[in-house]
């Protein structure tokens, strides 16, 4: 072992001291090693009870002293309804003066401009409304006598509700307000594109039931954050991985950004909860597919 001048090692290393009979051994520092495991939906904890996007599963050996772990790669099914009651996006209020107000409902599925313009009016056919789509806005036309509104900030059941505003039904075909109103024989066109790219992104959560654990992942919503224990992010590219396709999700094509979550004390890893939610910090709901991730761990 090479010395300063001062005869003091120049590094920490393994050292041997005599004492009397024995011989003691000191700064012995464990081989890191490294263990990667695939976590499938598919053999998760209740499996027949459970839902394929927030679940636990019990590693069936434990893995001790590990010091760090990362997401290496994801399949995510391309399965994810842009338009849904689970997303809270698919219902409006219509109230023509003098008539009780109509709760309009559309059909939980995958839509595109056109075929969503056709969902509605088929569901407007018992209200004075005609909505058309060009140069990808949506306009509602009323056809009533009377002054007819439309009330965006609703829930399933018409009551108001103006939380995650952003994800109704209104805002995702360009509409920012949270009503218009619409005299008769006139229109109202949305300010914005209609866009049906949601999500965009999804966030792999994983708790693994430990204190104290660093998490580099921040994403704050209006007033809050989503998951402290996100691990990685995940980009949904509906280009090249069109819907009922398998998103391949790494850090070499992009799709893929994952935390390294390092430990300062000793951690034993076996019992993992799962979630992998949207940008609001929901659940998805991936239509009864599974989804699967690697993990890489260091371990002593």
């Amino acid at each position: 072992m090479s010395k300063y001048f001062d005869n003091k090692d120049s590094f920490m290393g393994p050292k041997t001291t005599q004492y009397g009979s024995h011989m003691v051994m000191t700064n012995v520092v464990k081989e890191t090693r490294k263990k990667y495991i695939n976590i499938d939906s598919r053999f998760h904890d209740e499996y027949m009870n459970g839902d394929a996007a927030a679940y636990t599963i019990t590693l069936p050996e434990r893995i001790n002293d590990v010091k760090s772990l990362c997401v290496c790669n994801a399949e995510i099914p391309m399965s994810i309804y842009n338009v849904s009651a689970d997303l809270g996006n698919n219902c409006f209020k219509v109230t023509t003066d003098g008539t009780s107000p109509i709760i309009v409902t559309i059909p939980d599925g995958n839509y595109n401009a056109t075929t969503l313009k056709t969902a509605i009016n088929n569901e407007l056919s018992e209200t004075t409304l005609i909505c058309s789509i060009d140069d990808n806005k949506i306009t509602f036309t009323a056809t009533a006598t009377a002054t007819t509104t439309i009330d965006f900030a609703i829930d399933g059941t018409g009551a108001y509700d103006k939380y995650n505003f952003k994800g109704k039904f209104g805002w995702m075909v360009g509409y920012r307000d949270v009503s218009i109103e619409l005299a008769t024989g006139s229109s109202a066109t949305g300010s914005a594109f209609v866009n049906l790219q949601s999500p965009r992104y999804l966030y792999l959560v994983v708790d693994e039931f430990t204190r104290g654990n660093q998490n580099s992942f921040m994403s704050p919503l209006a007033a809050s954050f989503i998951n402290k224990n996100i691990l990685a992010r995940i980009v949904l590219d509906s280009v090249n991985y069109p819907y009922g396709s398998i998103l391949t999700a790494n850090v070499f094509n992009g799709h893929l950004l994952s935390d390294v979550r390092s430990y300062t004390g000793k951690v034993d890893l076996q019992r993992l909860s799962v979630q992998l939610v949207n940008e609001y910090g929901v659940p998805v709901n991936l239509n009864g597919l599974d989804f699967s991730f690697c993990l890489e761990v260091q371990y002593e």
